[in-house]
């Protein structure tokens, strides 16, 4: 996943750039969706603000990160756990409002997420919670009693996945109180994002100028396993569009969302795209060698070696829980040793024989010894 440094310049042009897979001038078919690959701050801003993984900031990033967290007050405390959720409270409704940002093309930055925050209503956040055929009775029903059928409260509330209950509940109740709670989180957080947004949003441009040449040389798939680092995306029936943006704050790891007819990653930034000591050893070289420092993922390496498997067969074979081989096989696809692949209802992981020949070439480049 390191790349060398880059001088490339921000592009001035704010469109994301998009590419007709089909070959031709017509619409995208569901095999071949169109690809939408942009600098959007407003999903950085999102994901800065509901983030549960420990990114990779650069340190002054780091410390305003920690700042920004420390400085909301008991009460905006409490409201980002009404509206976005935790391990103990379950999932909140607040982060349905990331699909309405996706498919919104005029939402771009923190500003706008602010003002679609403030045109959108309750109905608008259950229909973007689950956007899919299965869920939409629950939704449906939902609807009704936020319109006034107060007796069907506890029958749509048992229709949703047990994990939403609460929240659903609390959105049924008081409707216009959880709006309200989700629009305060907004504006406090954006205050404090605002300092560096600027910045932010230049890295996103940089990452993706640099990609712009291997969007068009690409097949798709190599593309998308690039930039995420490993993972082998397989388009389900129906896919229309998949949107790509680079992200600083879920670096090292993906972030996915998706709705009735796309997709979306927001990827980790690519390491030449980051501010920062260009003399410094990488934080993608640091988690390479990190990754590989380890007997159990060293021996995880070792079975893909032989060909793909399941997760399932993995912990089998190596006499371990699948919670703590799913958290090696996190690592290693931070690292970008191992590729995920997804079809369906099934998933796999594939060895990177490619990244593997990589680290010996990145260790000699850290240790300045010639590559070739």
């Amino acid at each position: 996943m390191a790349r060398p440094a880059s001088t490339t310049a921000a592009p001035t042009s704010k469109r994301g750039l998009v590419r007709n897979m089909t070959g031709g001038a017509g619409a995208p078919t569901a095999a071949a969706p169109e690809v939408i690959l942009e600098a959007r701050p407003a999903i950085d801003f999102l994901v800065s603000m509901m983030l549960d993984t420990d990114s990779e900031l650069l340190p002054a990033d780091r410390a305003w990160y920690d700042e920004a967290r420390a400085s909301l007050s008991d009460a905006l405390r409490r409201d980002l756990v009404r509206v976005l959720g935790d391990e103990q409270h379950g999932k909140g409704i607040g982060g349905a409002i990331v699909p309405l940002a996706v498919e919104d093309p005029t939402v771009r930055t923190s500003a706008d997420v602010v003002a679609l925050a403030g045109r959108i209503g309750a109905r608008d956040l259950l229909g973007s919670c689950c956007d899919h055929d299965e869920m939409k009775d629950a939704v449906a029903l939902a609807e009704r009693v936020v319109d006034g059928e107060r007796e069907l409260r506890d029958e749509a509330v048992a229709l949703w996945p047990e994990e939403y209950r609460p929240a659903i509940g609390r959105l049924l109740d008081d409707p216009d109180g959880e709006m309200r709670a989700l629009r305060r989180v907004l504006r406090a957080w954006r205050e404090r994002f605002e300092s560096i947004e600027a910045r932010v949003a230049r890295m996103e441009e940089r990452d993706v100028a640099d990609r712009r040449s291997d969007l068009d040389r690409l097949p798709l798939a190599d593309f998308v396993e690039q930039v995420t680092g490993g993972v082998r995306w397989v388009p389900e029936p129906g896919t229309r569009r998949l949107y790509l943006s680079p992200s600083y704050f879920t670096r090292p790891y993906n972030y996915v969302f998706g709705g009735r007819d796309w997709h979306m990653f927001a990827y980790p930034l690519a390491e030449s795209a980051v501010d920062g000591d260009r003399g410094a050893v990488p934080a993608a070289s640091v988690r390479l060698f990190k990754a590989l420092g380890d007997e159990s993922r060293l021996r995880i390496l070792s079975l893909l070696a032989s060909g793909d498997l399941y997760l399932t067969e993995i912990a089998e074979r190596m006499g371990l829980s699948k919670p703590t081989v799913s958290h090696h096989l996190a690592l290693l696809r931070a690292a970008g040793l191992v590729t995920i692949t997804e079809a369906g209802a099934l998933t796999y992981y594939t060895l990177r024989r490619e990244r593997i020949t990589d680290a010996g070439l990145e260790l000699g480049r850290l240790l300045g010894q010639p590559t070739h």
